[in-house]
């Protein structure tokens, strides 16, 4: 059943405006003092010990304000020095422990590390979207770090765009056990870009944040 006296002139339904509780600040406080002070019973003042401690509290309400903006300020000044430090990796090679790669020129490196000996090894490329754009199998791979080439091609032989795409490993040993499959990448730094307010390495439409970076070239 619908209210009516919530539907307006056009015959739908308004919406109440919403209420709560809100902070108050420093001027509130002060208003509300002079109005506590202006509305006092002239037979019984307030006596000057609660006076001095409401403005005891006025001033510690002031002085916890200026240091939160002054702290706001500190870390607003941190981050943009933070940004403007990271601004020589631009244009440098720089290596992550993630299954990341980067198609240029038509050709892009896939290099990951197997805990053991694989007997068969599968790698699917996925485009932006999480879409499997091509599929390659190796057999026979030992332990340790490992290299596979791609032609930047889908499964249908179509010349993918450049980019960074991220890949997919599994493998399996003699017996059909899982092989644990750690994917690294080579990526060059495109720039500089700020994320939830902090400053990130890009690289193409991805970021990366700066304590990922094990080596930089």
């Amino acid at each position: 059943m619908i209210d009516v006296s919530q539907v307006n002139s056009t015959g739908t339904q308004s919406t109440p405006e919403k209420t709560g509780p809100q902070q108050l600040g420093q001027d509130d406080f002060l208003k509300l003092l002079i109005t506590q002070l202006k509305n006092q019973d002239p037979l019984k003042p307030t006596d000057n010990t609660e006076f001095v401690s409401q403005l005891a509290q006025f001033s510690q309400l002031e002085q916890t304000t200026k240091q939160a903006d002054l702290l706001q300020k500190s870390l607003d000044a941190q981050t943009a020095s933070l940004q403007y430090t990271l601004l020589p990796m631009v244009g440098r090679h720089v290596s992550i422990d993630r299954p990341l790669t980067q198609l240029e020129n038509g050709q892009a490196s896939l290099t990951y590390t197997l805990e053991k000996n694989a007997a068969s090894v599968q790698i699917r490329i996925l485009d932006q979207s999480g879409q499997v754009v091509r599929t390659s199998d190796y057999t026979g791979l030992q332990a340790g770090l490992n290299q596979a080439q791609w032609d930047g091609k889908d499964s249908k032989g179509a010349v993918m765009p450049p980019g960074v795409y991220e890949y997919a490993i599994s493998a399996v040993d003699q017996q059909g056990a899982s092989v644990v499959a750690t994917g690294h990448a080579q990526l060059t730094v495109t720039g500089i870009r700020m994320e939830e307010g902090q400053p990130k390495l890009a690289i193409g439409t991805i970021t990366v944040d700066p304590s990922e970076v094990v080596e930089v070239q």
